[in-house]
Formats: C-alpha cells, structure tokens, sequence
C-alpha cells in the first residue's frame, strides 16, 4: 500500500471559523470519534501535525466522510467507481490545492499520487494522468495521439466540468468520450491516489483498474 503507516483515511474535516475579522481558520482530519451522541468529541490531528482531544463549539464546522463522499463531485467519482465494481477508498483530507501539497498532507510520496491534465486536440479533450512530481510533455503527447495538443484554460475547464472543482478533475466521471492518456510510470504502484474532483478529498484506486475504468492509453507523456 503506498499509504504510509499514518490514518490517512479520516472520519472527516473539522474547521473552526477565525473569531474576528481577518483570523485564520483552524482546520484539522477527525482521527476518531469520542463519547455519546449528546457528547460527541473528536481525536483530531491538526494541520501543524499535532493532535488533541477536541470539544466542538459554535464556530466549529464538521464534515464527516460521509458527507463529503455525498457532494456532486466526489459522489459522481464514487459512483463511477462503484458502477465498473473495483475496489477503492476515499480519503478526506484538508484543503490542497496542487498534487504535491495533496501527496504531504497524505503521508503518500508524489510519484504514487496523480494529477490529471486536460488538453483538447482536434475538438476532443484528453485528460492526460501523470505523476504529481512531474510535468506533462505536450510535445509526448501529440507524438502518442498524432496532433498538437494545448492546454484547456481556466475558463474552458469551468465549463467543460461543472460538477468538479477547478483544478480537481479526475481522470474519470463528467463529460462522455474524453480520451484518457496515463503515464507509464504510475504503473509501478499497485495504487493510485488522485483528487476526487474536490481540493479536499482523494480516491485511491489500484493502478491497473484505474487503466481499465478509463479505457486508457499507457504511454510515456511526463517530464
């Protein structure tokens, strides 16, 4: 398992909202869940690395698994996943936003976690999956495809995935007869960890079901 020995797949996010203007908010992984439902408290281990026995208040904002697994991105992942019957986890984690801060906040190395690109070549769009410590090679791809591909903008991103998060899309769900093209070097995980079309929560996925549920190419597209 590419998970480090660390409990990377929480019971949910905890936020307390800063009590004055312009204060940051606190936010942190519920590690386990404590005492009766009229009492509940949490283990949380918070975004510095430490962990406390914490006692929700007013401010407090809790997500649990189960609730983030239920918003429009994440559930249309989750019921892609479920639909092809192959085995994978989702892991709620604190807000990232690049694959690299996704990979620390995991405990997992970069190069086990993916994060997928979108091109489009001659009208169609190709979600092009590479490791998170690497950069994705237009010039490979168009070699792969046959064609010269470009980089979606923000813009056309927002609206060819509306139900995903900017910046968020997974290789798989949304729009029908994308072209998926993975990066031969993630085939050397037995699992997979990409973003589940939210900045704060990932799905896991062994490696070769991830090839078969996006029909993908494998070729080398990374630098």
């Amino acid at each position: 398992m590419p998970i480090q020995d660390r409990e990377a797949a929480a019971y949910g996010l905890i936020e307390i909202r800063g009590r004055k203007v312009g204060n940051a908010s606190r936010k942190g992984e519920i590690l386990e869940v404590l005492g009766l439902p009229e009492d509940v408290h949490y283990r949380v281990r918070w975004e510095d690395g430490h962990e406390s026995v914490f006692y929700p208040g007013g401010d407090t904002r809790v997500r649990t698994t189960a609730a983030i697994a239920a918003e429009p991105g994440v559930a249309e992942v989750v019921d892609v996943l479920r639909g092809w019957r192959v085995e994978f986890d989702v892991l709620p984690h604190r807000r990232t936003t690049s694959a690299e801060a996704e990979a620390d906040v995991l405990g997992i190395l970069p190069q086990a976690t993916a994060k997928t690109v979108v091109a489009r070549l001659d009208g169609q769009c190709v979600r092009a999956v590479i490791p998170a410590s690497t950069r994705l090679s237009l010039t490979k791809l168009g070699d792969t495809l046959g064609g010269h591909p470009q980089l979606l903008t923000e813009t056309e991103l927002d609206g060819a995935y509306p139900t995903f998060e900017l910046g968020a899309v997974p290789p798989f769900g949304g729009p029908a007869g994308d072209r998926v093209v993975i990066d031969r070097s993630l085939l050397e995980f037995d699992y997979v960890v990409l973003e589940a079309g939210s900045h704060d929560a990932s799905v896991r996925i062994g490696a070769h079901d991830l090839v078969s549920v996006t029909n993908a190419l494998v070729a080398d597209i990374a630098v």
